[in-house]
């Protein structure tokens, strides 16, 4: 399996498409015993390698470029920091979980954005625009910034009243 994924990010390299996509694709295709054999393989590397993309990341950020996306980035955090409390919250909602149980999911969701890190150093690398990488860093920032100031915000809430249920009317 390893030599298969490496023999086709090879073969995507040499197309010019990225070796990264080559490598999703083979995953995508392998199936039944061998997906849950290499599953169970990788998986204590699949951290390892997550951590050093990462680090490779933030190395090639210039964290003097951020300063030029700031207002960017700041605007695009605040806009998907809303629209994920306002998606945790109708989500857990729906699902019947009480007030506090709903701003936990709401504001959960806000640091998430790892994959656009992923996402945009393809994008970068596929020939975009080079201010997409350096604003993806600054925009996940953000994102984990504002995340980490308010997942304790929940916890203030008092308590939902507990759910009484009608006893029905003798008779």
């Amino acid at each position: 399996m390893l030599a298969l994924t490496l023999v086709v990010a090879g073969v995507a390299q040499e197309l010019k498409v990225s070796s990264a996509v080559g490598a999703f694709l083979v995953g995508i295709a392998l199936s039944g015993a061998v997906a849950e054999s290499a599953v169970q393989v990788l998986a204590p590397l699949r951290d390892l390698f997550a951590a050093s993309f990462f680090v490779f990341f933030g190395l090639s950020t210039n964290p003097g470029t951020l300063v030029g996306v700031l207002p960017l980035a700041i605007l695009l955090a605040v806009l998907t920091s809303a629209t994920k409390v306002l998606t945790g919250y109708v989500a857990g909602r729906r699902a019947g979980v009480g007030r506090r149980g709903r701003w936990r999911a709401a504001v959960a969701v806000i640091p998430r954005g790892e994959f656009s890190v992923i996402v945009a150093a393809l994008a970068v690398a596929g020939g975009a625009e080079a201010s997409l990488g350096p604003l993806t860093a600054c925009y996940v920032l953000l994102t984990i910034v504002i995340g980490a100031a308010v997942a304790r915000l929940p916890d203030r809430l008092k308590n939902d009243p507990p759910i009484t249920r009608a006893s029905p009317a003798p008779g």
